[in-house]
């Protein structure tokens, strides 16, 4: 497995309820570029070939579409051909059938229409319409590759670098095909490539170079880039420092639903950076972020429950918030939730429980916890009954 990257989201800090300093910013979340690039996309691979095209997902036939297009597709004109399996994958103007997508983008991918012939792969991919095949996703793949289209070329970037299907492409290769991508203005691309330059991965690394990728993507509304090119504003990475400018794009990302750049905002507003400084407004983005079960939100919401920053203090809230990370395997929250018992606040006392926390929390190397957990034990034992 390849090393996670570090520093790609800053790291920031807040006192436990024990008043025990620890790290609850959110470097430790799997960092979503590195998992683009070693899982192979942020969502999903094949998603990025299905989704509509920039502009295309709201387009509506006139009635009588369909029948226009069949004239010309029986005349064997590829373009038709493309649009009727166009129509049928997404039910526009017909009811939707992957199978009849499929024939149709056949009929338009063996006369060289890449746009065909990339959809083709997908569903390939996907086993839609089709019996599943990586081998014949990846043929298609590699023609409307040659044949420039964009996200075909992305297509085989993934799946040469997660290692899935058949390797038909050298790692060489595979940079080249997400450059072109890239260079043709398809975002994913653009924001895959911004974090091969900012981690060197097959490159140099270059700061410069990936702010100038990730700003490509960011500006076309990639979420993931939104997030990446507010870090190196904060960090000043390739770009002059500027808290403002990554207030900006984690707003931007934030307002899409990301819940890293919520978290984010969320502690540009306790900490004052770039925003006037706002308790209100960090639990606010901190909720967002906890609803969507981000579990350092989730550890912070806690915590701000436990001070009353923000929002009316409440113990039993804050333990709620801090149990639901803890589930998730958040050593912090643990270690705040074994807190919580061990003092009965929010829960009722119990050094059983505490104990339980600290060690979950402890077992994953959390110094504050593991002498927690040898004091309660001594504690325990000459405590008389």
């Amino acid at each position: 497995m390849m090393p996670m990257l570090k520093k790609f989201l800053f790291s920031l800090f807040c006192s436990l309820p024990l008043s025990v300093p620890a790290n609850a910013g959110i470097s430790d979340q799997i960092d979503a570029l590195d998992v683009a690039v070693r899982q192979g996309i942020p969502e999903n691979q094949v998603e990025l070939i299905l989704t509509s095209e920039k502009g295309r997902e709201v387009r509506e036939y006139p009635p009588g579409s369909l029948k226009l297009y069949s004239k010309a597709a029986g005349q064997g004109q590829a373009a038709a051909q493309c649009e009727i399996g166009y129509m049928y994958l997404h039910g526009f103007g017909v009811a939707q059938d992957d199978v009849e997508a499929a024939r149709w983008f056949r009929k338009a991918a063996d006369q060289g229409v890449a746009r065909a012939q990339t959809y083709l792969g997908a569903l390939y991919q996907l086993g839609r319409g089709v019996p599943q095949s990586d081998t014949d996703a990846l043929k298609w793949y590699g023609k409307a590759a040659g044949n420039g289209d964009a996200r075909a070329q992305l297509a085989l970037r993934l799946k040469n670098y997660s290692g899935n299907g058949v390797q038909l492409w050298n790692s060489v290769e595979a940079k080249t095909w997400l450059q072109l991508s890239a260079e043709q203005g398809y975002p994913k691309a653009q924001c895959m490539l911004g974090a091969l330059y900012a981690k060197g991965y097959g490159v140099s690394q270059n700061y410069a170079e990936a702010a100038k990728w990730f700003r490509k993507a960011a500006e076309q509304g990639d979420a993931l880039a939104q997030v990446a090119l507010g870090h190196m504003y904060y960090e000043g990475q390739g770009v002059s420092q500027s808290y403002d400018d990554a207030v900006v794009w984690y707003r931007k990302a934030a307002e899409q639903g990301k819940s890293m750049a919520q978290f984010n905002l969320a502690q540009m507003y306790k900490r004052g950076k770039g925003v006037p400084k706002s308790d209100a407004e960090a639990v606010n983005w901190l909720v967002k972020a906890a609803l969507q079960g981000d579990a350092h939100a989730q550890n912070n919401l806690g915590y701000m429950f436990v001070k009353g920053n923000g929002v009316p203090e409440n113990e039993a809230e804050a333990a709620k918030w801090f149990r639901k990370a803890a589930d998730q395997g958040d050593e912090i929250a643990q270690f705040n939730l074994g807190a919580m018992y061990e003092r009965g606040k929010g829960v009722p006392k119990d050094e059983n429980q505490a104990a339980n926390w600290y060690r979950k929390a402890a077992d994953q190397g959390n110094e504050h916890a593991q002498r927690a957990l040898k004091r309660l034990r001594i504690y325990i034992f000459y405590t008389p009954q």
